[in-house]
C-alpha cells in the first residue's frame, strides 16, 4: 500500500459516512418534499408548523453530543436516531394532526443527532489539522446522499401519502444495519486531542456548515463547546455583547425570511406555480449538485473580501430573488424556468452564508469561537420555526404572495441591521486581544 501524499491524510472518504448519507438524504432529501405534501390536508398553517417542529429539532445536538462525550456510544446513538428518523417518517400520514407535531420534532431531533455523530467522529478519531479536510468530504458525502433522496422523493410524490412515506421511511431504516456495521467502536474515556491553537490573522473555523439551509443544522455547525476549556467559555449575556449579539439580530430575521420559502416548497410551487411536485424534487436535487462547487468559491471568496461583505451580498440576493417569487405568484401564470430559477439562486446564496457565517462569528468572538457557533446554530434553529409557522399561517390566511413578501421584508430587515451595525460601523471584535 502506497503511503498517503505529504499534506494529504489518507482514508478521507470512510465507508461509516454510509449510514449518516442516508439520514441526511431522508431528513433534507424526503421530508421537505414529502412531509409538507401530507400536511397540506390539514391546511397551510398545519405545514408550516410541522416544518417549525422539525427545525425545533435542532436543540437535539448539544443533548446527544454530550450523551456521546459521557457514554462514548457513538455507534448505539447513531443507530438510535436512525431509528428515529424512520419510524417518524413511517408513522407520520397515520397520524392526526397533533401526532404529526411530535413526529416531525422526532424526524428533526434524529437528524440533528446523527450529524452531531458524524462530526464527533471526525474530531475524536483525527488530529485538528485534518479536521477541515476531513468534515469537508462528511459534507461532499450527506450532499450525495440529499440529491439522491430528492431524486426518490420526485417519484415518490407521484404514489399515494401512506405509500410515499412508507418506502422514504427505508432511506433512514437502511441506516440502522450499516450503522451497526460501519461505525467504528470508540474506547472508553475520553480521547486525547491537542489543544486548539490560539486563533489569530487567517484562523478558520473546523467546522463551516456546507450541506444546506433545509433542516435542523447544517451537519458542520454543529460545533462543540467543549473543544474550548470550561474557563473560557462566556456566559451567553457576555457572548451577546458588542458584534456577536447584533450580527444574530440580523441573522434571525434573514434566516425566518428564507426559512418561509423552503417550509413550503412543494406546495407553493405546485399551487402557486403549476409545477408539479415531482418536477420541483428534481429541480431542487439538480440545484443541490450544481451548487456543491459553489462552497470552494465561497471559501475564496469570503477570504479575500472578509466574511462580512459576503454575507451582505447574500442578503441583498435573497430580497431581491423572495421579492421576485412574490411578484410571479401574485401575477399566476409564469414560465415555470422563472422561479425555479429564482429559488435556485436564493439557494445558492446559502453556499455563501453557510461559509461566512461561521466565519464572522469566529472574528467576533475569538475568546470563545466554539460558543459563538452554538449560539449561531441555535439562532437558526429558531428562526427556522419561527419562519415556518408565519409563513404557513401567512399563506393560508392572505395567500402565498403575501408569505413571500413577508419573506422578503423579514430579509431587508436582516439586512438593514447588519449594514449599519456590522459593514458599515466595522466595530472592533468583542473579547479581541489588542495588536
Amino acid at each position: 500500500m502506497q503511503p498517503a501524499r505529504q499534506g494529504r491524510p489518507a482514508g478521507l472518504l470512510e465507508p461509516w459516512f454510509a449510514p449518516f448519507a442516508l439520514v441526511n438524504g431522508a431528513a433534507v432529501g424526503v421530508t421537505p418534499i414529502l412531509l409538507p405534501v401530507v400536511a397540506a390536508r390539514h391546511g397551510l398553517g398545519h405545514v408550516g408548523i410541522v416544518m417549525g417542529a422539525f427545525n425545533l429539532g435542532a436543540f437535539a445536538a448539544p443533548l446527544v453530543g454530550s450523551l456521546a462525550d459521557r457514554r462514548r456510544a457513538y455507534r448505539a446513538l447513531a443507530t438510535a436516531c436512525a431509528a428515529v428518523t424512520a419510524v417518524s417518517l413511517w408513522l407520520f400520514p397515520l397520524a392526526d394532526p397533533a401526532l404529526q407535531i411530535l413526529l416531525a420534532l422526532g424526524d428533526g431531533a434524529g437528524f440533528a443527532g446523527a450529524v452531531t455523530i458524524a462530526n464527533l467522529l471526525v474530531v475524536e478519531r483525527h488530529p485538528r489539522p485534518e479536521w477541515n479536510q476531513r468534515l469537508g468530504w462528511l459534507e461532499t458525502a450527506l450532499s450525495v446522499g440529499q440529491g439522491g433522496a430528492l431524486f426518490l422523493s420526485a417519484w415518490l410524490s407521484g404514489l399515494s401519502p401512506r405509500d410515499g412515506l412508507l418506502i422514504g421511511a427505508l432511506v433512514p431504516a437502511a441506516a440502522i444495519p450499516l450503522a451497526l456495521l460501519l461505525i467504528p467502536r470508540m474506547p472508553a474515556g475520553r480521547a486525547t486531542r491537542p489543544a486548539p491553537a490560539s486563533p489569530g490573522p487567517g484562523h478558520h473555523l473546523a467546522s463551516i456548515g456546507r450541506v444546506g439551509e433545509w433542516g435542523p443544522a447544517s451537519p458542520s455547525r454543529v460545533h462543540r463547546a467543549r473543544l474550548w476549556p470550561r474557563e473560557r467559555r462566556a456566559g451567553v449575556g457576555g457572548l451577546l455583547r458588542g458584534g456577536l449579539g447584533w450580527m444574530l439580530a440580523a441573522w434571525l430575521p434573514a434566516y425566518a425570511g428564507s426559512a418561509i420559502i423552503f417550509s413550503l416548497y412543494p406546495v407553493l410551487f405546485r399551487n402557486a406555480f403549476g409545477i408539479a411536485t415531482d418536477t420541483s424534487a428534481l429541480a431542487f436535487a439538480v440545484i443541490v449538485f450544481v451548487s456543491l462547487p459553489l462552497f470552494v468559491l465561497a471559501g475564496r471568496v469570503s477570504q479575500r473580501f472578509g466574511p462580512a461583505p459576503v454575507i451582505a451580498a447574500a442578503y441583498t440576493g435573497r430580497v431581491i430573488l423572495l421579492t421576485a417569487l412574490a411578484v410571479f405568484a401574485a401575477a399566476g401564470h409564469v414560465p415555470a424556468v422563472l422561479p425555479l430559477a429564482a429559488f435556485a439562486g436564493i439557494m445558492f446564496a446559502w453556499s455563501f452564508l453557510s461559509v461566512a457565517s461561521p466565519g464572522l462569528a469566529g472574528q467576533l468572538r475569538p475568546d470563545a469561537e466554539g460558543d459563538a457557533q452554538g449560539l449561531l446554530n441555535a439562532s437558526s434553529g429558531l428562526a427556522g420555526l419561527l419562519g415556518s409557522v408565519t409563513g404557513g399561517v401567512a399563506a393560508d390566511l392572505w395567500g402565498y404572495p403575501a408569505a413571500l413578501g413577508i419573506g422578503a421584508g423579514a430579509t431587508a430587515a436582516g439586512l438593514a441591521i447588519f449594514t449599519v451595525t456590522l459593514l458599515r460601523r466595522r466595530p472592533a471584535p468583542a473579547g479581541a486581544v489588542p495588536g
